[in-house]
């Protein structure tokens, strides 16, 4: 490789925990975590685990100075910074083709997943609420994921529209129209490449790879996904460099396994559910029941007395 590689800086990358055959469910932080795989630069890495401070994943800590940097694009510009890079083969035309296809994939992949997972209550239940508790203990995981799906409908509702009142089914059509639109382009634009620009890896690549293996490994149900299904050729290239760049991850996924555990996760918010019920109705029953009615009768006798 051709990469000139900086082995001497201090940082740490925090990210949102992995699932589902990736190193993590976050577009952003896989888009970080990818470049710095495609030029062969070890970041070290602390998965959230209950512990999250309010920051906004990804967040490389840089350990000279304990500042901190946030969004993709302000790492991996840093990192270039720094010469971990991969771009220096491209024209000038190329890079602004990476502004300008990142900013497409942004308003409208990141923008349906996000729709697709928070919004779309299936994806929300079967999905998002299992992940969350399997990082935040209760009840911080369902505070965290109620919180998290307010702000999704809030970024939504203010790229869409400005109307608080608006059907989601009316924004949902626009997020897929627009996203659908945006992977016809990156399928036109990848052609038969092995990569977006040819047979070497660039940051777009890692871009492109952070938000198209989401959508083609996340056990979730949605238009979006079935769009994807249809493109072969950036099926083809989401499994090249998810086998190529992660393959023992690649491994332990399988669609078989993730079927499963949605059946299991189904089967237990199904007992949770009953047994809140279960809970509820003993609580009422004890507090109409003749014996409390008495208990309180009793005590109030008693402090008249007193």
């Amino acid at each position: 490789q051709h990469y000139y590689i900086t082995n001497n800086l201090r940082m740490e990358l925090q990210i949102w925990r992995g699932d589902w055959g990736l190193p993590s469910i976050d577009p952003q932080c896989l888009a970080v975590i990818t470049y710095c795989k495609m030029c062969g630069f070890d970041v070290p890495m602390s998965a959230c685990r209950g512990d999250w401070n309010g920051k906004n994943l990804p967040v490389l800590t840089l350990a000279e100075t304990e500042e901190y940097l946030t969004t993709p694009q302000n790492i991996i510009g840093y990192l270039v910074y720094k010469e971990v890079q991969m771009d220096e083969h491209l024209s000038p035309r190329e890079t602004s083709e990476i502004t300008a296809i990142t900013s497409l994939i942004t308003e409208s992949l990141y923008t349906a997943i996000m729709f697709s997972l928070w919004l779309e209550e299936s994806n929300y239940q079967n999905v998002m609420l299992p992940y969350y508790r399997s990082v935040f203990k209760l009840p911080y995981s369902f505070l965290k994921a109620a919180q998290m799906k307010r702000f999704v409908k809030c970024m939504i509702l203010a790229r869409y529209s400005l109307d608080d009142n608006v059907e989601l089914p009316e924004i949902a059509a626009k997020v897929f129209e627009s996203s659908k639109r945006c992977l016809q382009i990156l399928s036109t634009k990848l052609g038969n490449n092995q990569f977006i620009f040819g047979n070497v890896p660039s940051q777009l690549d890692a871009y492109m790879f952070a938000h198209l293996s989401l959508i083609r490994s996340c056990p979730m149900k949605s238009q979006l996904k079935d769009d994807l299904g249809k493109l072969t050729n950036l099926n083809d290239y989401t499994l090249r460099i998810h086998k190529k760049y992660y393959p023992k991850l690649y491994r332990l996924y399988t669609p078989e396994d993730m079927q499963e555990r949605i059946t299991s996760n189904q089967m237990l918010q199904q007992v949770a559910s009953v047994s809140a019920v279960v809970v509820l109705a003993a609580v009422f029953i004890w507090f109409r029941s003749p014996n409390r009615l008495l208990i309180n009768e009793q005590r109030l006798r008693e402090e008249d007395v007193q």
